[in-house]
C-alpha cells in the first residue's frame, strides 16, 4: 500500500479511469478539472491529487490544495475530494492519505490543515476537530474541521536503555483480531506508563524469533496522530534501524492509524 502523487505517475489516464468508476458524483467533476487542465487554476498552483493504491488497485483518493470549496479565507491548506471505494471502507484506509497530506502541510510550514465536509463524527477519528460552519462557493453550508500540526520532542526518549516483557510475540495473533498476525515482537516497558494509562508499548527489532522478554535501546518513536499512544522502536543491540525497515515492518498494525516517525 502506497500513496502516489498523480502528477508524477506515468499512467495518469489509467488512474483517471479508475477514479471515474467511483459511485460519487464529485468524481467526474474532479476528473474533468484535471483533463481540462483547470484543477490547479481552481484549487491553487501547488494543488495535488493523492492516490492510495495497492499495486494497480485504487483504494482511496483525495486532494491537497491551497483552497477548496471554501473561498475568500486565510485558512489553508485543504484536504478535499476525499473518497474510498466501497470494498475498502471500514478499514481506516483513508487515514494513510490524511497522514500524507499532514506531512505535506508540515513540510510546507503550515500550523494546521483543514477539511470541509457534511459528515459528523467521521474526521474526529482521524485527529480533526470541528472548527465552525462556513459557506461554500456554491452558497451551501458546510462543516469545517481542522487538525493542528505539531512538533514532538523525543530527545529524552530516543537513546534510552529499556527492558520489559513481550506479550504479543512474533508470529502470534492479535487477541481481538485473529487475522492480524504480529510481524515483530511487540511488548511493553516495565514501569513506564503511556498516555492511555498502560505500560509503554514497544516494537522490538533485532531478532527473527519470538521473545518473552527483551532489553535494548530506543532508536525511534512512532507518534500516532489519531491516538493517544506512541509506539517506541527498540533495537536489541542498539543498532540504528532505517526508516523504511521500521515503516514496512510495523505496517501490519500501523496501517490502521495515522502517524509520523521520529528518529
Amino acid at each position: 500500500m502506497q500513496v502516489l502523487d498523480f502528477e508524477k505517475t506515468p499512467n495518469q489516464e489509467y488512474w483517471l479511469e479508475e477514479i471515474s468508476k467511483s459511485d460519487w458524483r464529485a468524481a467526474p467533476y474532479l476528473v474533468s478539472l484535471i483533463r481540462e487542465n483547470k484543477f490547479k487554476a481552481d484549487y491553487g498552483g501547488s494543488a495535488k491529487l493523492l492516490l492510495l493504491v495497492e499495486g494497480d488497485r485504487l483504494i482511496s483518493f483525495c486532494t491537497y490544495a491551497e483552497q477548496d470549496e471554501i473561498r475568500d479565507t486565510e485558512l489553508t491548506p485543504w484536504v478535499g475530494f476525499v473518497y474510498t471505494f466501497p470494498e475498502f471502507r471500514g478499514q481506516k484506509r483513508i487515514g494513510k492519505l490524511l497522514e500524507h497530506a499532514y506531512s505535506l502541510a508540515k513540510a510546507d510550514g503550515f500550523k494546521a490543515i483543514y477539511i470541509s465536509t457534511e459528515e459528523t463524527g467521521l474526521y474526529e477519528k482521524y485527529g480533526f476537530t470541528f472548527r465552525e460552519v462556513m459557506t461554500t462557493q456554491f452558497g451551501e453550508e458546510t462543516r469545517v474541521y481542522q487538525m493542528e500540526i505539531t512538533d514532538m520532542d523525543y530527545s529524552g526518549i530516543i537513546g534510552k536503555e529499556v527492558s520489559g516483557s513481550i506479550d504479543r510475540p512474533l508470529g502470534s495473533a492479535h487477541p481481538h483480531h485473529p487475522d492480524l498476525i504480529y510481524a515483530i515482537n511487540y511488548g511493553y516497558v516495565e514501569g513506564v506508563f503511556a498516555a492511555d494509562g498502560d505500560e509503554q508499548d514497544v516494537y522490538v527489532f533485532g531478532t527473527d524469533r519470538p521473545l518473552e522478554t527483551y532489553k535494548g535501546k530506543v532508536v525511534a518513536v512512532i507518534h500516532r496522530l489519531n491516538d493517544c499512544e506512541d509506539k517506541w522502536i527498540v533495537s536489541l543491540d542498539g543498532t540504528p534501524i532505517d526508516r523504511d525497515t521500521i515503516l514496512q515492518t510495523t505496517e501490519f498494525q500501523e496501517r490502521y492509524f495515522m502517524g509520523e516517525l521520529y528518529m
